[in-house]
This record gives C-alpha cells, structure tokens and sequence, in this order.
C-alpha cells in the first residue's frame, strides 16, 4: 500500500518532479536551439541562392551589348538563371518564381510556389530579385518546416515523458531500498521487549547515517533505562525511608498503650513519637520540595539575593554545632555576591550544603566557605575535611536517599535527600554544583553565571 504521507512517497514525487523539470527545460532548450540554427540555415540559402542569381544575371547584362528589346531580354535571361539553378532550387527546397511587370507569373520552378503578391500570413519566407521590369520570387516553405518542429516536439515530450515516468520508478525502487533500513529498525524497536529497562537496537546495516542513528538511540534508551531505575531506588528508598519512622512510632505508642501508666512514665514514650513525627515531617516536606523542583512549569521569580548576607544567617544558625563537633571554620567573604535568583532556592542551596560540610566533617576537623567574584561568573566554595572515601561516584552523591555510610547518616539524623534537592535547585535555575574529593576532604563548588550578577 502506498501512503502518499510517507517519506519515500515525497522524496520520489520531489525526484520525479525535479526531473520533469530538467527534462521540459532541456526539451525546450533543445527546440529553441534547433529552430534558430534552422532560421539561420534557411536564411542563408535564401540569401546565397538570391546572390548567386544576382551574379549571374550582372554577368548576363554585360554580355548583352545590342540593347534592344529589354523588357523580353530581362525575362529570358531570368527565366534561364531559374534553369541554371533549377538544381539547386530542388535539393534547398526553394521555389522560384518569374514575375513581369504587371505582376503575373510568368515562369515557375515546380508546382508548390508561394502566393504573389506575398503576405505576412502566408508563412514563406521570401527573397526578390530584380531585372528590369520582370521579378524573381526566391521563397522558402516556412510552414512546412513549423510542422515538422510540431510533429518533433510532440516526440520530444512524448519520449521525455517515458523517461520522467521510468526515473519515477527508478527514483521509488531506489528510495525504498535506501529507506528500509529505517523500517527493519521500526519493526526491531516493537518487537523489544519493555519487560527489561535494558533495550539495545542492533544496526539493520552499516551505513554510517544508520549507525550514528541507532548510537543515539541506544544512548537515549541507556539513559531512559538509568533514569527508570534511578526512579525505581528513589521510591523503594523513600518507602524505607518513610516505613522506619512510622514503624518506630508505632511500636513506641504500642508501648505506651500496652498498660496504664502513670503521667511521668506516658512522656518517654511520647518524646520519642514526637521525634519521630518531625523526623516525618521534614522528610516529606523535603521530597514535596523535590518533586516541585522536578516538576515545576515556570521559571521561578528573581529577586536580588546577597549570597554573603545568607551565608552569615546560615553560619549563626549552625553555630552551636560548629562548637558541639569542635570544628575549625575559616570563612572568605570579600564579595557581596548579589544576584536576581529565587530566594529560597539560594538559603535552600547555602543551609545544604553548610550543613552538610558540619555534618560530615571529621571532628575537630575544618569547615572552608570561600565567596568569589570572577570577571564571568561567581563562585562559592565550601570544603570540610574528612577521611579518605572508596570508589567516590559524585553522581551517586547527588541521587535521593544515597548514603556513604549508613552509620554516619544514623549519627547526623540526615535523610539523605540534601544533595538530591541542591542538584534540582541548580538544574532549575541553570546553575553548576561539582563535588570534588581529593583524599583530604570534600569541596563543594557552585558557579553562577556572572551575567545574573548586578553590577
């Protein structure tokens, strides 16, 4: 079945088309060509003709030395130039004519002649030449050799037509051919299954358009497949996540009904359930915050936001555990910072990632926040110093609910979705967070496009 919206259709048609085109202008090019070579031709046999009898008339003149009777002498010697030429007349297709005074034709060199007097209708094309009082008529059948051109332009476009016809054929057959590859991948893409997040297309052959073609593909279904499974650990995560502390408050509220108990003895109970509620609490308000930054539909509003003045806020916050772990804090804030940003995003972005560094830093170890301008963009950069950390994947870092080590995330109370919540602000926003790990410690590096930056 032939779809007439398919790509082989329209590229066939635009061939055909294209060569028809070609075709039409090579076959009037051709014609036009060929009639003005055959003008020319035809007006120079007239012309030669015509100066042939010229000369031979001049030379019969100058041989006529008697004078006498001059209109009959002009017609004789006329009427023998006709016959010395009568030759030459047939083999060009050229009629002659002898015409006295009163215009009556005297004398003619075959049977088809044209009209005297000549008319532009009439459709010869006429040469005169001239003796005394008689004429000689040159004419050539111009209507003739229009029809021939007719009966050969009707061939031209009669055979250009097969051929438009046979490169339309040709154009499909060889369209088809160079398209199936992209049907052999179309039926090889819906026979894969979906069962599997794994899916590969092999190449259905070698040409390099098709090869770069499924590479893409298969680098589109890679990442479709990690980002599937990245969704499928986000949510066994955040329901463990979400089943810990529902199963601690629920055991801790089973206790505490289990008998009567006196006012004093319901608070132990009671103080942990609370804990475990805003333990609750923030994680869900936390991944209510991710999924508004995944799937937000509009651009967030801007104001003007100094990064200095929210470090300084964020700082004062944390102090008491910069002063619980004995940390070594070293600050650099030469520069306001100010930016149009969203303003939570950036107390979001700065309160993460400080409290991040406080967290996990070694104790007693150091804690750097650095705050740069640069001529095309600024830069903050927050470093704590902590043990070496095997295989560090800084793209692991940065998926919900991911933890180095659960033993440390259960001493620091995280949930781990921190970095996973800076990542979506920064992806929001068109900002650039780099975890680096050099063995002493983590740094943290954010970049902001110096053209948000006020002057």
């Amino acid at each position: 079945m032939i779809r007439l919206n398919s790509l082989r259709a329209r590229m066939t048609a635009s061939v055909t088309v294209a060569f028809a085109v070609w075709m039409l202008l090579l076959c009037l090019g051709f014609m036009m060509y060929a009639h003005y070579t055959t003008v020319r031709k035809v007006e120079g046999m007239l012309n030669s003709t015509a100066e042939a009898m010229r000369r031979d008339l001049a030379e019969g003149a100058h041989q006529d030395t008697r004078g006498q009777h001059a209109q009959s002498t002009d017609s004789t010697m006329l009427s023998g130039v006709i016959a010395e030429h009568r030759s030459d007349l047939i083999s060009n297709h050229i009629a002659a004519l002898l015409v006295d005074a009163h215009g009556h034709i005297v004398r003619q060199s075959q049977d088809r002649t044209p009209p005297w007097p000549s008319k532009r209708e009439d459709n010869w094309k006429i040469r005169t030449i001239s003796a005394g009082t008689s004429t000689v008529v040159l004419g050539y059948d111009w209507g003739q050799t229009e029809d021939e051109f007719r009966e050969r332009a009707i061939m031209l476009l009669a055979l250009s037509l097969c051929v438009v016809v046979a490169a339309g054929l040709g154009a499909w057959v060889v369209v088809g051919r160079t398209l199936s590859p992209i049907g052999r991948l179309a039926q090889q893409a819906t026979a894969s299954s979906v069962d599997t997040l794994h899916i590969q297309l092999a190449a259905p052959s070698q040409d390099v358009e098709i090869v770069e073609l499924v590479g893409t593909l298969n680098e589109m279904l890679a990442r479709l497949s990690e980002t599937a499974a990245s969704k499928g650990r986000f949510y066994a995560a955040a329901s463990h996540e979400l089943c810990t502390p529902l199963q601690a408050l629920s055991g801790h509220l089973e206790v505490a009904l289990s008998r009567h108990r006196s006012a004093e003895e319901y608070r132990a109970p009671l103080d942990e359930a609370h804990t475990q509620t805003e333990r609750l609490i923030g994680l869900v308000r936390d991944l209510l915050v991710l999924n508004q930054l995944d799937t937000a539909m509009t651009p967030p509003e801007c104001e003007t936001v100094s990064i200095a003045e929210i470090c300084d806020r964020v700082l004062h916050e944390y102090q008491s555990l910069q002063v619980q772990r004995c940390l070594h804090l070293r600050t650099v804030l030469e520069h306001e910072g100010e930016v149009q940003a969203p303003p939570t995003h950036v107390e979001m972005l700065i309160r993460n990632l400080l409290e991040n560094a406080m967290k996990y830093a070694a104790p007693g170890g150091d804690v750097h926040l650095n705050l740069a301008e640069g001529p095309s963009q600024i830069t903050v950069t927050i470093f704590n110093s902590c043990a070496p950390i095997d295989h560090w994947d800084p793209e692991l870092l940065f998926e919900p609910f991911f933890r180095l080590d659960v033993s440390r995330n259960a001493k620091t109370g995280g949930n781990g979705i921190g970095l996973a919540i800076c990542k979506a602000i920064c992806l929001a926003n068109g900002w650039q967070l780099v975890l680096h790990h050099d063995g002493t410690g983590v740094a943290a590096t954010l970049h902001l496009p110096r053209q948000m930056a006020l002057s």
